[in-house]
């Protein structure tokens, strides 16, 4: 590329989007309801940003005219007293010079060690990466966390990005990074025309990664269950108190409870792909819907937590049945009771 290309490159125009939800009346719709209405999304682009630095331990971007580069945020805007500090660092003498292209996978709220933000706001920005590597023919380097962990490392292995590529993320210190040409995209949360709500994802950038994930991804070994329960007794939060009379609902329909957390995505992805039916408390492991083509969906909500539209959007983007249902908390760490006569109802109308 030249210095007269544009700074903004677009990937794919407005997308409208009109959302349906197959669910009881009796059932709340908190941040659902602002899916359920036509929609407009706004563009998808890439900023590409010439002499550009990274600063802070978040690598939040700054312009060469000091501007911040939004597209280096997370969904929330910052303060203005923070981004007057952030620009004064960016006039300090640069700890480090990176050469050529260069896009990072650590964003500005440190949450790519979350599954869900690692795969929804993440690994979409390498869409913008292999096309500057395309338009421009230059190798575009990646900056990754310090320590990616198992599910982080399959993945990036899947999507095809070599260890020499990566840039690992270390400690920024006063004029942070200067970078020769910073690509950076959001898919996710980037709503800013007013069309759609704020975390709207883009059904052209989750259909992208999807595809993406399950064309490198090999058959499974054994043929995997195809009617799911995701258990949560292996993580802290949102577990269900009354788990063995739920499951003893659902097992005489062919129902396997499994612990998404102890597979390796390979195996994930091959779980869900095949999958016909998906019982779940709210949770990352829903994350996975990103693979599944043909499933029906009860995804079961705290009380107190809100009824949160993350994974609706992912269903309704691959054409899922999903239904929800509110769950009252049990027990002191947000523990719930699911109200047995809701799964009942769930098989009956789905089995």
């Amino acid at each position: 590329m030249t210095p007269a290309d544009p700074t903004v490159v677009e990937l794919h125009g407005r997308q409208r989007c009109h959302y349906r939800l197959t669910n009881p009346a009796d059932q709340p719709l908190g941040r659902i309801a602002e899916f359920l209405q036509p929609i407009l999304l706004d563009p998808q682009a890439y900023r590409l940003e010439r002499g550009a630095r990274l600063v802070s331990g978040n690598l939040v971007g700054v312009a060469r005219n000091r501007r911040i580069v939004e597209e280096t945020l997370h969904h929330k805007e910052i303060e203005l007293r923070l981004r007057r500090s952030l620009r004064l660092r960016s006039l300090l003498p640069a700890q480090e010079r990176l050469a050529g292209a260069v896009c990072s996978l650590v964003d500005s709220r440190q949450w790519c060690g979350s599954y869900y933000h690692w795969f929804l706001d993440g690994l979409p920005r390498l869409i913008a990466a292999e096309d500057h590597s395309r338009r421009s023919g230059e190798i575009t380097r990646v900056i990754v966390p310090a320590t990616l962990n198992t599910w982080q490392r399959q993945s990036l292995a899947l999507l095809g990005l070599p260890a020499e590529q990566m840039i690992s993320h270390r400690p920024v210190r006063r004029g942070g990074l200067a970078v020769e040409r910073l690509i950076a995209y959001v898919a996710h949360r980037w709503q800013r025309l007013g069309g759609a709500p704020f975390d709207a994802a883009s059904p052209w950038a989750v259909r992208w990664l999807a595809d993406r994930l399950s064309q490198a991804t090999p058959p499974p070994r054994l043929t995997p269950p195809r009617r799911l329960y995701l258990s949560r007794r292996g993580v802290t939060t949102r577990q269900v108190a009354n788990e063995e009379a739920v499951l003893a609902l659902l097992e005489p329909h062919g129902f396997v409870a499994v612990q998404s957390e102890r597979l390796s995505l390979i195996d994930q992805i091959a779980l869900f792909r095949g999958a016909s039916h998906i019982v779940a408390p709210h949770g990352a492991s829903l994350t996975n819907l990103l693979h599944s083509h043909s499933a029906r969906v009860l995804e079961l909500f705290q009380e107190d937590h809100g009824v949160r539209p993350d994974f609706f959007q992912l269903a309704m983007i691959h054409g899922l049945d999903y239904r929800h249902a509110v769950c009252p908390v049990a027990a002191p760490g947000g523990a719930v009771t699911v109200a047995l006569d809701q799964v009942a109802a769930f098989l009956e109308q789905t089995l």
